[in-house]
């Protein structure tokens, strides 16, 4: 909890001994180690609890003098009457209004309970606008972790499900977030551990990575659906050419090939069409996986923007997961243009005038280089 405000000469010095050593806010339900040192009833709790699962003699987080295997936690109703009476002329300063019915209380206000803005998850004390800026006016709590207040399940979700402490850490050999008590004696003990700053600077720089990488990609398929519309286009001329060089050539032999001139020219079309298919189908692969790339890479705009550490570093990951599923490589084409020269239509008269049996093997064979004209490079 953060400390109440205005009152005593000297405030500032007054609260600071009447605070836990421990959680650093004014004492609740504050309770005596032997050794004479006083906590918070639930931060020495959490302490002997810390020390029992590392197997560790009980002893005091202030001087380390051992407590000895049997601790009873003894109430010190002195310095709780003293937190009461500092609590209770300060809180007469204040000039509060009622909270909301469907407002969260703050848990410092006392008579009059103003609507709390945010929570801290250290503190576990929902705060008003007063009392959170006293919280964050002192050093020491600058790095407590503050969420909204009345979201669903933003809290349970900040805690660790099995020590019940916040989530500060992040766990690199697991991806998982942690407590202190995990990277200590728990089962992530010994693995490589990070601070949230930390993980949040390096999903920063991953992201700009992954940033780049998809706008390379991008890059990389509009550059192959420019080249695909150039090659569909002299696939039009090719075949334009083709088609007209053989339908002369027909012509000045009309009788005599007019069957092979049908059929060849209906197996050119027939090549075209099948080559402008695969080239439709390529085109509509890139075209989706360029508007898959656009959404990720607005999705990632969108959680650089995102000021919440714990979501950048969750929705970073979502995203990544995504991204890492799909595959962008690129399969190219590469095409070869055929044409018929002066010298083939030269070779056709003279082999049709030697013989018909001739003209139909190079039929065939200008037949199999229009077929192959295009190598696909998967």
């Amino acid at each position: 909890m953060a400390k109440a405000k205005g009152g005593f000469t000297g405030s500032s010095s007054l609260e600071d001994e009447l605070s836990c050593s421990i959680c650093l806010s004014l004492y609740r339900n504050p309770v005596a180690f032997s050794c004479g040192h006083s906590f918070c009833k639930q931060c020495a709790q959490q302490v002997l609890r810390a020390q029992k699962q590392a197997n560790a003699p009980y002893s005091c987080p202030v001087c380390r003098v051992e407590l000895g295997p049997i601790l009873e936690l003894h109430k010190n109703f002195h310095l709780c009457s003293i937190v009461e009476v500092y609590l209770s002329h300060n809180e007469k300063q204040d000039e509060g209004v009622a909270v909301e019915e469907d407002a969260v209380p703050c848990d410092l206000c006392l008579d009059k309970p103003q609507a709390a803005v945010k929570m801290c998850l250290v503190c576990d004390a929902s705060l008003c606008q007063a009392h959170l800026d006293k919280h964050s006016a002192r050093a020491s709590q600058r790095d407590h972790i503050l969420v909204e207040v009345g979201k669903s399940g933003s809290t349970e979700e900040r805690r660790c499900q099995e020590h019940g402490r916040v989530l500060e850490y992040f766990c690199q050999n697991e991806g998982l977030f942690i407590c202190v008590l995990c990277s200590i004696t728990g089962s992530h003990k010994g693995h490589e551990i990070l601070t949230l700053k930390e993980a949040h600077d390096k999903n920063m720089d991953d992201l700009s990575r992954t940033v780049d990488r998809l706008q390379g990609y991008k890059s990389d398929i509009s550059t192959t659906l420019e080249e695909l519309q150039r090659n569909k286009d002299r696939i039009k001329t090719n075949t334009k050419t083709v088609t007209s060089q053989l339908q002369k050539l027909f012509g000045e032999i009309k009788a005599q090939i007019n069957k092979k001139e049908k059929k060849i020219l209906s197996d050119i079309q027939s090549t075209e069409k099948s080559q402008l298919a695969e080239f439709a189908k390529l085109k509509r692969e890139l075209e989706k996986k360029r508007e898959e790339i656009a959404q990720h890479l607005q999705s990632l705009q969108k959680i650089r923007q995102q000021s919440n550490t714990f979501c950048l570093v969750k929705e970073f990951k979502q995203v990544l997961d995504r991204t890492s599923s799909h595959k962008f490589g690129i399969r190219k084409m590469d095409m070869k243009v055929v044409q018929l020269n002066q010298g083939n239509i030269n070779s056709f008269q003279t082999w049709l005038l030697d013989s018909s049996s001739l003209l139909d093997k190079q039929l065939q064979a200008v037949h199999r280089l229009l077929t192959n004209q295009i190598t696909w490079n998967r």
